[in-house]
């Protein structure tokens, strides 16, 4: 189970964040929040998971600061890559372990993809299968780009939320991570030119 989808910000700056999506158990644990502690609010425990989204995307956007320094990859290679030959450029693909309450109540395994001034992230369950995680991601960004064309224009992807939330249901539905053959992708890329057109 994938608990929060995060595309943010990575280049040097403030991290910002540009679409975030929390999944199933986010409800169970605002509710049981509340229980064990009424004074607690809705809107203090959204502010709260707000800035918990946001300490995780920047801790992706310091390894992703740290991987090109060791590599010496520049925006300017992406940007090259995206912008003449058409393709995706080169992510850098990490890893990052959430200790208990570090932000989250539970331990947490975030899987992360960044290139040009995108990330995007997956905060995942401690025991869900990594290389899926990996897969579905590669297929999000892959579908983010072709219908939003998120790698160039990342901060007017905060315009096109309803899209971004297209491609997640489909390729993530309900934070759920699908093992995906060749026919299943297909599938979905007809669903989703489907509602595109639509």
């Amino acid at each position: 189970m994938v608990y929060a989808f995060i595309i943010h910000t990575v280049s040097p700056g403030t991290c910002r964040i540009i679409y975030s999506s929390s999944f199933g158990q986010e409800i169970q644990i605002i509710d049981t929040q509340r229980e064990n502690d009424p004074a607690k609010h809705g809107s203090d425990l959204r502010t709260e998971r707000k800035q918990n989204l946001h300490r995780v995307a920047q801790l992706v956007q310091s390894e992703f600061a740290f991987r090109r320094v060791v590599t010496g990859k520049t925006l300017d290679d992406d940007l090259l890559k995206l912008n003449n030959e058409g393709t995706l450029p080169e992510f850098e693909l990490g890893y990052i372990r959430l200790p208990v309450d570090e932000p989250f109540q539970n331990e947490k395994i975030v899987v992360w993809m960044a290139a040009v001034n995108c990330g995007f992230t997956m905060i995942c369950e401690k025991n869900e299968n990594r290389s899926l995680a990996e897969n579905v991601l590669k297929l999000l960004i892959r579908y983010l780009q072709e219908h939003l064309r998120i790698l160039n224009q990342p901060t007017e992807a905060m315009t096109k939320v309803d899209k971004i939330a297209v491609v997640l249901d489909i390729f993530l539905p309900s934070g759920q991570l699908l093992f995906m053959n060749r026919r299943l992708v297909r599938q979905f890329e007809k669903d989703l030119e489907l509602i595109s057109k639509g």
